[in-house]
């Protein structure tokens, strides 16, 4: 705990400083009730920097008519310090300033600074979710389009469209994996082909492809290509996002 200089009490419920403590700390030769006229006098304003105190019949303990004094507060109390340019004054204006700090510290927030902060808690949560917003619209709006048009996709480019969604990371071969994890194709013959049900459920399609025999030049029909649907997009989607709530 650091050492009381010069008293700092409460004055009206304003931190303040008896100008008469002041005065005899700082050592000034000039009588009190000059001195302090004569720093009125450098700009302070009276009931805001300074009030004067009235003490009790008697409070003079010499007799005679009670001594005058003032209450500052602690900025002018700093400043009369700083104007008398002596070591005694560093020593006071430092001294006001640790009290300042302290409290501050020591001062706990009122209703209304922490109703402040969290309203600007808030304010800032609410800021980013629009910012979030904002970058992921453009991604979902731009996957519901895709979706809502006709037509089938290859499993490399139904990965592409599932990645659109910024919560699945998805490459052809792991959707792959996952087709025939679920059941959706298997292989034959080391070729990989549709489900039948998940034809008939509107998921999945087989297009037919060939190629030119090299020697006849004869069309040969090769094992269709699986495609992916719209719809089974959808699907796969889901059970990715909710792999237990969706059924297979």
């Amino acid at each position: 705990m650091s050492v009381e200089l010069i008293p700092v009490r409460e004055h009206n419920s304003k931190t303040a400083v008896s100008l008469r403590d002041l005065h005899g700390f700082l050592e000034v030769k000039k009588d009190f009730t000059d001195w302090a006229k004569q720093m009125f006098d450098y700009g302070f304003i009276e009931g805001q920097d300074y009030v004067e105190l009235f003490p009790k019949k008697g409070a003079n303990p010499v007799g005679g008519r009670p001594a005058r004094n003032w209450a500052i507060s602690l900025d002018m109390a700093k400043e009369l310090s700083m104007i008398q340019r002596t070591d005694r004054g560093k020593q006071a204006r430092q001294y006001f300033i640790d009290v300042e700090k302290r409290a501050q510290v020591a001062k706990p927030k009122s209703i209304e600074e922490m109703t402040l902060e969290v309203i600007g808690a808030l304010q800032s949560a609410v800021e980013a979710a629009k910012e979030q917003v904002a970058v992921l619209a453009p991604k979902a709006d731009a996957f519901d389009a895709l979706l809502s048009t006709a037509g089938d996709y290859s499993v490399n480019e139904a990965a592409k469209v599932l990645t659109r969604d910024h919560s699945i990371q998805m490459g052809e071969g792991r959707l792959r994996k996952k087709l025939e994890e679920w059941g959706w194709i298997y292989r034959s013959s080391g070729k990989p082909r549709a489900k039948q049900y998940q034809v008939d459920l509107g998921r999945m399609a087989e297009k037919a492809q060939w190629h030119y025999h090299p020697v006849t030049a004869e069309k040969v029909l090769d094992t269709p290509q699986v495609r992916i649907t719209a719809k089974g997009i959808d699907a796969i989607r889901q059970r990715i996002l909710a792999p237990m709530e969706v059924a297979a």
